[in-house]
């Protein structure tokens, strides 16, 4: 029998005894005050009485174990663990919109209102979240998906249809992907995005900017940041006194307006993107970033065996541990700039009960598969979904 000294707070953490456990230190107990004759079987009084209580020690235990691991991000799950995001700033993040821009061409001098509707073939409809005036022939306007969800996210030129014509516009399109729509945030998502939050509540280092553009920043992705503090340009391309930040998804206009938040003043930007931000003294300043191109990874797993324990829905798990391990247009997964480790896929594979053996390739074009890694340039990020992930 374990000592009754080895449950509860230890120094090694919370222990929650077993029901075996807890029944044994009972029955245990009893014989010690009635004796070693004492009928403790499954019908009799006191055996009965005894179950009984070791199961309602057990739900205490339980409790107990849950309101201990409730302290730690690690193992705090629900509101426990949203209330720990809190102490950092950190909220939950709900179903989000995927957001982009549409192109409207028409009339010259025809203003395209906010609020104008455009739907994809397939019915998915996206609204303008600004009003714009024709000019030379169009006009582009950022706009989001009508329902949260990642059903919103769409490739460019697809959403091609009017929902409500108006005189003077004649077609609408988008000339890049519609991304970032997104279910609610899973625990395991919240809890790597606070680990990711480092530095959240001051500072004007990079870190702070990169944890201040995963708070404020709808739809964003991944967020990456590097600086030079040289009075000599970087080998990357830096100029010097300037930082650069790079940043997967969320609108144009609000990944600046948290880059400007929180960078040091006179401090340079730098980036292949350029929008204007007007202070609270009515100065504008043009605040740049980087957009990191997709790279796209294709896995192949071959030669599949399983036992009698591989789930039902087994392919489909090792599909979504890949594509969250990797990234896609609505999963962080790996940074922007990271390689694609091959030998580190199988582990991912690994984790649906009932896999034997396999063998996993990967390619960077569809076609040519192997076991070589995919090098990822530090403005570039791998992505991939479960269309590019095959099982046979």
């Amino acid at each position: 029998m374990a000592k009754t000294t080895d449950w509860g707070l230890t120094d090694a953490g919370f222990r929650r005894p077993t029901y075996a456990e807890l029944l044994d230190a009972l029955e245990y107990k009893a014989r010690e005050l009635y004796g070693s004759r004492a009928n403790l079987t499954v019908r009799s009084p006191l055996g009965v009485f005894l179950r009984i209580y070791a199961w309602m020690l057990n739900l205490l235990f339980s409790t107990l174990e849950d309101v201990y691991n409730s302290r730690f991000i690690d193992t705090a799950v629900g509101t426990s663990l949203y209330n720990l995001g809190r102490a950092i700033g950190l909220k939950l993040l709900g179903a989000q919109k995927a957001v982009g821009y549409l192109t409207f061409t028409g009339e010259d001098g025809v203003e395209v209102p906010e609020g104008y509707l455009a739907e994809t073939t397939a019915g998915e409809q996206y609204i303008t979240l600004q009003s714009g005036v024709i000019t030379s022939g169009s006009v582009t306007l950022s706009a989001t998906a009508v329902v949260p969800g990642p059903d919103g996210n769409t490739e460019k030129n697809t959403i091609t249809n009017i929902v409500n014509p108006m005189s003077g516009i004649e077609a609408v399109t988008n000339a890049s992907a519609f991304e970032g729509g997104r279910n609610t945030e899973t625990d395991a998502e919240f809890r790597e995005r606070y680990y990711l939050s480092v530095d959240f509540a001051g500072g004007v280092n990079i870190d702070a900017i990169v944890a201040e553009i995963y708070e404020s920043v709808e739809a964003v992705i991944a967020v990456a940041g590097e600086e030079n503090d040289t009075d000599v340009q970087s080998e990357s391309g830096l100029p010097p006194h300037s930082i650069e930040i790079i940043a997967y998804g969320g609108l144009d206009e609000d990944v600046a307006g948290a880059i400007f938040r929180r960078k040091a003043a006179g401090i340079q930007t730098y980036g292949n993107t350029s929008v204007s931000v007007v202070s609270s003294a009515g100065t504008t300043h043009k605040i740049k970033f980087s957009r990191p191109t997709p790279v796209n990874v294709w896995v192949k797993i071959t030669g599949l065996k399983t036992d009698s324990v591989f789930p039902l829905d087994g392919i489909d798990r090792i599909k979504q541990n890949i594509v969250e391990y990797i990234g896609s247009n609505t999963r962080g997964g790996m940074a922007i700039g990271q390689d694609v480790i091959c030998v580190t896929l199988p582990t991912e594979v690994l984790k649906v009960p009932g896999v034997v053996d396999f063998d996993l390739q990967i390619s960077s074009n569809g076609s040519v598969f192997s076991r070589e890694n995919i090098t990822i340039a530090a403005r570039e990020k791998a992505v991939t979904d479960e269309s590019k992930v095959t099982v046979e």
